[in-house]
């Protein structure tokens, strides 16, 4: 008796070449071993996660170890630029290029996402004449700077915000992980170098908490509570104080939000967790005596104080040389501040990226904060509250605070985050817009709900 190999014998043909050709590689050289099972899991991947690859891909990127584990400062990256640069490149393209081949229709680009898209094309040609080679721009300040407007473009075929919950979780996860080997490494020390330094470290926990506490939530509230004290104690472990500023910011927009749609249930959990929060504080040696050593610190006389004022006074006068395009390369100004200063840092990042590319590169990065911003101020006037927009929405907030005090367009992550959540929520925006142009007879607040809830 025979048996028949299922399927087409063409593919299993193709199938034994595939594997023949990969061994003859594989023994020749080693290495890409590695690179082909690392191409094959992606792949399987992709298949099985179909879009929800997407926002998987951008939140691994933006939280894996690219930098030493433990360090007295920014370091840089464990591996090369171009594998980082590709790595970030790959978040992006790979996931949108095989939503394009499996033929599904989403959202059709508008004229301001189009806009959007030849904005960045100029800015690539323009960093390109500044610095004169390729190899000059594969740099993951660069990088991360023109695939901040990639990853919204792209994000808008993935307009599906809820399948950006599992990763969240998965990635705050991750951060905890290596946040408390670090600390367990070295007690005295910050957490978060891992991913370039303290202050990213704990702008990603802002940026990827509102999303992973709406996952967590929808199994129980016990693990919903066990979320946000992990991520409190990763904030107070990083000692990031702009971060601890954006969480706060991010208490008040949620109980605004809530006391305007006159949700009780909702603003005594948030009065619960907060409690929970303050309490693992006071109840933990170590972490009580890193919030009052950052808090009792003399500001005014402190480096970091002298060094803002100086970077304030600096930026300011050096924009209004070159206004609209800057110096026209991400990294200018914090290159600058290092020949005068001891720190190579502008600590605004609105005012290094309008330094370095000007306040029309300045106006390109604030797409996705600017909404955010309108998302929640419409959520806030209709008297919404859809729990996964908003966890986007406050997460983009939280990122977008914290670069008031630091260089976030810097760091490749931040933008990846930014960026992809932006355009997600972009695309949401249509049904928040539908209720201000709708008669209050045929749209109420129940069926908005449910339209947002159903898309």
């Amino acid at each position: 008796m025979t048996s028949r190999i299922p399927g087409r014998p063409g593919l299993a043909a193709a199938v034994a070449l595939l594997g023949l050709i990969a061994g003859a590689l594989t023994q020749r050289h080693p290495s890409m071993a590695a690179l082909l099972a690392l191409c094959l899991f992606g792949l399987v991947a992709l298949a099985m996660l179909g879009d929800r690859a997407f926002p998987w891909a951008i939140a691994l990127v933006a939280v894996l170890p690219w930098y030493p584990l433990v360090s007295q400062g920014a370091s840089a990256p464990i591996v090369k630029q171009k594998v980082l640069c590709a790595a970030i490149a790959a978040a992006v393209l790979v996931p949108w290029l095989w939503s394009i081949a499996r033929g599904d229709r989403h959202a059709r680009p508008s004229r301001g996402t189009v806009l959007l898209g030849v904005l960045f094309a100029a800015f690539t040609v323009l960093i390109y004449q500044t610095l004169g080679s390729v190899s000059k721009m594969i740099d993951s300040e660069v990088v991360g700077f023109l695939f901040l407007g990639v990853s919204f473009i792209c994000a808008r075929r993935f307009a599906t915000p809820r399948a950006w919950l599992a990763p969240a979780f998965a990635a705050l996860l991750i951060l905890a992980i290596f946040g408390l080997d670090a600390y367990r490494a070295d007690p005295t020390n910050r957490i978060g170098y891992f991913v370039g330094y303290p202050i990213t470290y704990g702008a990603l926990v802002v940026g990827l908490m509102p999303a992973a506490l709406v996952f967590a939530r929808r199994y129980s509230r016990l693990l919903a509570g066990a979320t946000l004290a992990v991520a409190g104690a990763l904030l107070i472990l990083s000692e990031s104080r702009s971060s601890w500023v954006a969480a706060a910011v991010l208490l008040l927009v949620v109980i605004l939000l809530q006391a305007r749609r006159g949700n009780m249930r909702t603003l005594v959990a948030v009065a619960a967790g907060a409690v929970i929060v303050t309490g693992l504080v006071f109840s933990t040696e170590s972490l009580h005596k890193i919030v009052e050593r950052r808090l009792s610190s003399k500001l005014t006389s402190s480096q970091s104080y002298t060094h803002r004022a100086w970077s304030y006074s600096y930026a300011i006068k050096e924009i209004g040389h070159e206004p609209l395009l800057g110096a026209g390369a991400p990294g200018f100004s914090a290159r600058e501040s290092a020949n005068r200063t001891s720190i190579g840092a502008i600590d605004n990042g609105y005012l290094s990226i309008s330094l370095d590319m000007g306040l029309v590169g300045l106006a390109a990065a604030l797409v996705p904060l600017a909404v955010a911003i309108y998302f929640l101020a419409r959520c806030l006037y209709l008297g919404l509250a859809p729990p996964v927009e908003l966890s986007l929405a406050l997460g983009i907030v939280g990122m977008g605070v914290v670069t008031v005090f630091y260089d976030s367009f810097y760091w490749a992550q931040i933008d990846l985050l930014m960026g992809a959540m932006g355009g997600v929520l972009s695309v949401r925006l249509a049904w928040l817009t539908a209720a201000r142009s709708a008669p209050a007879t045929t749209l109420t607040r129940s069926s908005l709900q449910r339209l947002l809830a159903g898309a």
